[in-house]
């Protein structure tokens, strides 16, 4: 029987995978290091400021509940997704030229690149927020837009390719404050399930066709601990059981 409770660390927010050569030295570019650049506004700490993540294809990629791939804060933390979310710390000085460089690659304008002759294809959505506004671009992931600004841009968003001089912090593993159990009631058959040791499963905010709520403190890092147990069982109905990790500027369920 598949694991019940599972981390869910696919796509809704993302990052996009690209070459460690090509990523390397670039938090920087050229462009952002011109004296007199002028220094764009990021809001709070846990304001949003990039983000990017996969959708689309033939699996349907990035619905409801899925983690965004990479996601970057006005303090200079960038959070990517995969099988172990990972906390990273830019400098001020390399946040500012990271952030400039993405107006300069035309993010701060909504816009699509795509191909109409491609079915199922895959996305890449980025989604800048300027001037307290998110913008989103959406560029179509079959290799024929390499040249386009944004899609270069794609490959600056690999922070286990940033230089060490950018970052103010060691990398370090994503301890969430707040994560969502999203919970879907098994089919009968499943045999006996251990007794859920929190919050009610029944009710909550419907996301996906799953329901959700959310645990914080001391719940929310022990729920993280039972990845890998069978289904659960909760006043007389039986449940199998996703923890997603909940982002800085992710409150509650309906951010999902």
């Amino acid at each position: 029987m598949k694991t019940a409770v599972v981390m869910v660390l696919g796509g809704v927010a993302l990052l996009v995978s690209g070459c460690a050569g090509d990523s390397q030295a670039q938090v920087g570019g050229s462009s952002s290091a011109r004296p007199g650049s002028s220094s764009p506004s990021l809001g709070s700490a846990d304001a949003l400021v990039l983000r990017t993540k996969t959708t689309g294809g033939i699996a349907g990629l990035g619905g409801p509940g899925t983690m965004p791939d990479f996601s970057l804060y006005g303090d200079g933390r960038a959070i990517t997704g995969g099988g172990h979310p990972t906390e990273y710390h830019l400098t001020p000085q390399a946040l500012r030229r990271l952030v400039s460089d993405a107006s300069e690659a035309g993010l701060a304008r909504s816009r699509t690149v795509d191909d109409r002759n491609i079915a199922d294809a895959t996305y890449k959505v980025i989604t800048f927020v300027t001037g307290g506004r998110p913008h989103t671009t959406k560029i179509i992931q079959e290799g024929r837009h390499a040249g386009d600004p944004a899609a270069r841009f794609l490959t600056r968003l690999v922070p286990s390719s940033w230089p060490r001089g950018d970052q103010s912090a060691d990398p370090r593993p994503y301890r969430p404050s707040r994560v969502a159990v999203l919970a879907v009631t098994a089919p009968a058959g499943e045999g006996a399930a251990p007794k859920w040791p929190f919050k009610p499963l029944r009710t909550g905010t419907q996301v996906g066709g799953r329901t959700c709520t959310v645990l914080t403190g001391r719940d929310a890092a022990s729920v993280q601990r039972l990845a890998g147990r069978p289904a659960w069982r909760d006043r007389g109905q039986t449940y199998r059981v996703a923890v997603r990790p909940l982002l800085p500027d992710e409150h509650d369920c309906t951010a999902l």
